[in-house]
């Protein structure tokens, strides 16, 4: 009788103790100062990367996730206004930038592209001038020389 006793005692004990701790679902939570990512633990993400459904996103110091020019570092990085950082050529306030398509970090120098050469310069930028893309025109002809389009 005894042991029955401590036994039910003791898994009480542990369903009150599991039911005090409490679990967080990871994800994405809007606040009013902007969007935050909570890790499965509760906590929020603080200044680091967050890789969600294969897409990088980056929190500050202050837990809120960033869009626009990043550096971290040392390396600058660029996130779209849904908070994703970007890869490829990108257009951005008038001037084209390459974010490698895998670290997505921004480049500089001389660099391949779908097997053409393009100089970046210390900034990053290129006045697109190398670049051209074909369009077809209606009657399905190749209409070439137009500057190239980007994101």
């Amino acid at each position: 009788m005894r042991k029955k006793y401590l036994a039910t005692a003791a898994l009480t004990l542990a369903l009150a103790a599991g039911s005090a701790m409490t679990s967080f679902a990871a994800g994405f939570v809007s606040t009013s100062q902007g969007m935050k990512y909570q890790w499965g633990s509760g906590d929020y993400c603080t200044n680091n990367w967050v890789n969600y459904k294969n897409h990088w996103f980056f929190f500050g110091a202050d837990q809120i996730m960033r869009t626009g020019w990043i550096q971290k570092d040392g390396t600058w990085y660029y996130a779209a206004d849904t908070g994703e950082l970007q890869g490829g050529l990108m257009k951005i306030n008038g001037n084209v930038y390459y974010f490698d398509n895998n670290s997505l970090k921004l480049q500089t120098g001389n660099r391949t592209i779908n097997g053409s050469s393009h100089e970046f310069t210390e900034n990053g930028t290129t006045d697109g001038g190398p670049y051209v893309y074909t369009e077809w025109n209606s009657n399905g002809t190749i209409r070439r020389g137009t500057k190239f389009g980007v994101r």
